[in-house]
This record gives structure tokens, sequence and C-alpha cells, in this order.
């Protein structure tokens, strides 16, 4: 073999394991890709979830606060709410 066949097989060689490594990189981002779209779900999910336990926390202060200005409206709720279960 000449000089210029074995620099060729060598670089033959080379370009093979640059293929190899490029397909592995890209296996890595797409799999990187996709974490990064569950997480995104993930992130908004947990927000909106947030929201709603955010009002419900309001909702819940309101309630007591009212419970506390107003304790007769309150037992008379329950009175109704109890007579209704029945």
């Amino acid at each position: 073999m000449t000089d210029k066949e074995i620099e060729i097989k060598a670089l033959l060689g080379e370009i093979h394991n640059l293929k190899r490594d490029f397909a592995f990189k890209l296996e890595e981002i797409q799999a990187l890709y996709i974490e990064i779209k569950l997480q995104r779900n993930l992130v908004e999910k947990y927000k909106l979830e947030n929201k709603h336990l955010r009002q419900q926390i309001k909702q819940l202060g309101q309630e007591a606060e009212d419970m506390m200005l107003y304790p007769w409206l309150f037992l008379e709720n329950q009175y109704i709410e109890n007579t209704i279960d029945l």
C-alpha cells in the first residue's frame, strides 16, 4: 500500500467515527428535547394547580373571615345543610 492509500484509509476510518459520534450526539439531543418538553408540560401543570390552590386558599380565608364576622349566618347555613341531608 502506498502512503496515499494508507492516508485515505485512515481518513475514511475517521469519517466513519465522526458519523457514529454525530449519530450518538443527535440521539442525545433528541432525548434532551423530549425531556425538556416533558418538563415544560409539568411546569405548566404545576402553575395551573398552584393557581387553583391559591384561589382555594383565598376563598377559604374569606369564608373564615365571614364566619368570624357573621357567626350566626354560618350557624344558620349549617342548620339548613343538616336538615337537607336528613
